[in-house]
């Protein structure tokens, strides 16, 4: 991400910068959405949850891309799709348009991804945000006072955990046909890059370069920590030093290095980097690249890899969604938007574990109401079996149409973008989608 994570420094308060990322996203919601009229329309959310998690900050933060795409377009509209407007736009997708993409992501990853993991254990998260045209001088701090080894794991992984949900999300609402930006789709690469960069550009190799991965780990880094935290939660201490470090380390290390290679298959992401490309050549509304389909349906598979409290994993999803849902009236759904069937598998210290699930967005419509959801079911050596289920309910509808409700239980383990400790959770949020 081109950022420091520094978690053990002093209490550093984020003065707000929650605050202010949602009332950028709100103020971008209204200006895109007052624009909004063409034909596949994008999509604006507001969301919120009690600890502004990772799924808030995916969704928040997307809806401030999507308004500051809409507002490229219309600036840059005027200098048509000759040489000279597809020139000025190849620019600004190099200059502008790919560093503030993966400053975005910087943003969420931070604020949303490690401060939300932190909000959920009460570490008092603190955030700096530097540049985007800067190096890595971008950075979390906690509170770290009594928070256990799994606690802690859970906050060194919420970054790279809001990057993956975020580009899963995004490739989803891909498949549905969503109208996406130049600026979008760098926002998808972006998120879906950022496990595999940590790993293998910016963390030596812990057995062939034991002092510079101690530095890496002493400063804060998060595949150093969070290889040490792993090391800590299923054996003795962090099995780091600067002369050395712990074979298990070394092997676990390799694994993410396998891993990461596995983000870079994912036909989503280089799907999204080509259609920016060619939206970039012959301008912002221009058609990108189309979806593979079968019959009646757009599919796209995507491969990413996540960092968990019991090792690294990989997982498959495979996305589809009608044809013509993009255009079917949002209002009155004919059948569910997206349907997403996942798999995942993963290894570590205490062996291997999986998990398979489900994810629907409007499943049911009656009347005013739309139902969706997701349900996962998981085992892992330390927790056994476990699963989740979460229900969203949407009124398509009258005055308050847009607005929707998430409902969730989950047991001990862990699932993706959702509370650590088990029980019954909400969210709320604001879908605005003409």
């Amino acid at each position: 991400m081109g950022c420091a994570h520094l978690p053990i420094l002093p209490r550093r308060r984020a003065r707000g910068l929650e605050k202010v990322l949602v009332t950028v996203a709100a103020a971008l919601l209204v200006i895109g959405a007052a624009r909004a009229g063409e034909t596949v329309h994008p999509r604006y959310e507001l969301y919120f949850s009690p600890d502004l998690d990772a799924e808030t900050g995916a969704r928040l933060i997307s809806s401030a891309v999507a308004g500051t795409g809409g507002a490229e377009e219309r600036l840059f509209r005027p200098l048509g799709t000759g040489t000279g407007g597809g020139i000025a736009r190849g620019a600004r997708m190099l200059l502008w348009d790919a560093p503030v993409a993966w400053w975005f992501g910087v943003a969420l990853h931070e604020s949303f991804g490690h401060g939300g993991r932190g909000r959920e254990f009460h570490t008092s998260p603190g955030v700096h945000l530097g540049s985007p045209w800067g190096g890595r001088d971008s950075y979390a701090t906690f509170d770290l006072a009594g928070t256990t080894t799994e606690q802690r794991l859970y906050i060194y992984i919420g970054g790279t955990e809001a990057n993956s949900l975020a580009a899963t999300l995004l490739e989803r609402r891909a498949v549905e046909g969503v109208r996406m930006r130049p600026i979008e789709l760098l926002h998808l690469v972006s998120n879906r890059l950022v496990a595999s960069d940590y790993v293998v550009r910016t963390t030596p190799n812990p057995r062939t370069e034991p002092g510079r991965f101690y530095g890496e780990y002493s400063g804060g880094g998060d595949v150093a920590n969070y290889l040490g935290l792993l090391h800590e939660l299923h054996g003795a201490g962090s099995g780091i030093s600067p002369a050395t470090a712990d074979a298990t380390i070394a092997r676990e290390y390799r694994r993410l290095r396998r891993q990461a290679y596995w983000n870079l298959l994912d036909p989503g992401l280089w799907w999204a980097l080509a259609s920016a490309m060619r939206l970039s050549a012959n301008g912002d509304d221009a058609a990108p690249l189309p979806m593979p389909h079968t019959g009646r349906y757009r599919f796209l598979p995507v491969l990413s890899s996540e960092w968990t409290p019991s090792g690294g994993e990989t997982s498959l999803q495979w996305i589809m969604a009608p044809l013509e849902a993009a255009a079917a009236a949002p209002g009155a759904p004919a059948r569910p938007r997206s349907v997403s069937i996942l798999a995942r598998r993963g290894a570590g210290p205490s062996g291997a574990f999986g998990a398979v699930g489900v994810a629907a967005e409007d499943v049911i419509s009656a009347s005013r109401l739309s139902l969706g959801g997701a349900a996962e079911a998981w085992h892992d050596p330390r927790n056994g079996p476990g699963g989740g289920l979460r229900v969203r309910a949407r009124l398509t509808r009258g005055p308050l149409r847009g607005l929707y409700f998430d409902l969730g239980v989950k047991s001990q383990g862990y699932w993706i973008g959702q509370p650590a400790t088990p029980g019954p959770y909400a969210a709320a949020g604001l879908l605005y989608a003409p």
